[in-house]
This record gives structure tokens, C-alpha cells and sequence, in this order.
């Protein structure tokens, strides 16, 4: 297979050890991923080439994330830096009849101030068979909104698979548009759309109790 290309963000999360909750631990394990890199990572693993694209922050922090996706195995040959700093979440994990919890310190990341343009599309689709996104990028920010959609229009253009997870974040969504202004203009551009009832509500305003939902949509 050639190469897999993905777009989003990368952000560092701190949880305490084992089922500790926040209130409990003195320490923090830092992990970073994020949902698009994490799908470069498991293609990675299977010896499919990929290359990972985002933005981030000209720092230690921006660097400790470009190097666990080298030593994945992911190409990071188009990420852009600048912005002020790299995205964090932190995470409770939980036990039993408790349910985890996440807390998001994410405002102004590196990705959330991209704008159209820094990002040579083209170029990074040389080679390239297949791009992936997800609905947490648009969420981000309405630069993050338009850059994803300038790939999608870049790799429909170059006749390359598209396909999305719709993976609506309630927590997001946040900068003055709704996922039903953002989303169809961006679904639209794809071949295969990932998603469940919440996502097909939250995104298109479709109920499942009055259609169908489909989990997997093949355009």
C-alpha cells in the first residue's frame, strides 16, 4: 500500500498512575497521542507507510511529541511549527462504576491558531494513497476547520481516499460554530465516513429513532 496521510493534533496527556484519581496522586504518567497520529501509529506498526501532519509549538514539549512519532515509525516530514504551546488533557481513569474523566487544557495550541496556506498540500500528498481526518480537528478552531477542508479538497483533486471518524467531542465546538455549519461541507469531500448514532445527531441533527444509522458509509 502506499502512503497513509493523516491531519490533526497531537496533545500531551498526563494521568495518575493506575486508578488514582486526581485528588489522590502526587505524580502524573505523560503520554502523548491524539486520534489521527494513533491511527498513523497502529498503520505504522503494520509496516503500511505513513506521514503524520499538524502543527506544533518550537519548543521541548513540540519536540518530545515530533520524537515519539519518529520512533513509531511515522513520517513527520510536513509538520509546521509555531503557535504557543502543544495541547494537554488530563486523564482519570476509571474503576468499576466509575467512569473516567477528562479535564482539557488545550486553548491556544499550536493547531489552533493554523491558518490555510501553512501547510503545502500538494507536497504532502506526493505519493500518497489515502488521508484520514477526524471530527475533533474541526472542533478545534475555525483555522483548524478550514486547513482540514483545504486537504480534502487538495486530495479530491488528486484523486486520493478520503475518509473520516465523525468522533463528535461535546466538550469542543466551541468557537462560535455548530457542528452542522462546519461538518457536511467536510463529509462531503469523503469516500468513508466512520460513526454512530451520537455522531449522526450531534453532526447532521439525524435521529436514530426515526432512520437508520449506518456505522459505516462507503461513498
Amino acid at each position: 500500500m502506499k502512503k497513509v496521510v493523516t491531519f490533526g493534533e497531537i496533545m500531551l496527556r498526563l494521568a495518575p498512575p493506575g486508578f488514582l484519581r486526581f485528588s489522590q496522586t502526587n505524580t502524573f504518567d505523560a503520554i502523548y497521542g491524539g486520534g489521527e497520529s494513533n491511527v498513523a501509529v497502529s498503520l505504522a506498526n503494520y509496516g503500511v507507510p505513513t506521514s503524520f501532519v499538524t502543527r506544533l509549538p518550537d519548543n521541548d514539549i513540540g519536540r518530545c511529541a515530533l520524537m515519539e512519532m519518529r520512533k513509531r515509525g511515522v513520517g513527520t516530514d510536513h509538520i509546521v511549527y509555531g503557535g504557543e504551546r502543544l495541547g494537554i488533557y488530563f486523564l482519570e481513569t476509571g474503576a468499576v462504576s466509575r467512569g473516567s474523566k477528562v479535564v482539557y487544557d488545550r486553548a491556544h495550541s499550536a493547531i489552533s491558531t493554523i491558518e490555510s496556506g501553512m501547510i503545502n498540500w500538494d507536497q504532502v500528498f506526493e505519493g500518497a494513497q489515502w488521508f484520514h481526518w477526524t471530527g475533533i480537528t474541526p472542533a478545534i478552531s475555525q483555522g483548524a476547520a478550514d486547513v482540514c477542508l483545504e486537504a480534502i479538497q487538495a486530495a479530491n483533486r488528486l484523486g486520493i481516499t478520503v475518509s473520516t471518524d465523525l468522533n463528535y467531542r461535546k466538550k469542543l465546538w466551541n468557537y462560535g460554530k455548530t457542528p452542522g455549519e462546519v461538518m457536511p461541507e467536510l463529509v462531503a469531500g469523503c469516500d468513508i465516513i466512520l460513526g454512530n448514532e451520537e455522531d449522526a445527531e450531534k453532526h447532521f441533527d439525524i435521529h436514530p429513532d426515526e432512520v437508520d444509522v449506518t456505522l459505516c458509509i462507503c461513498m
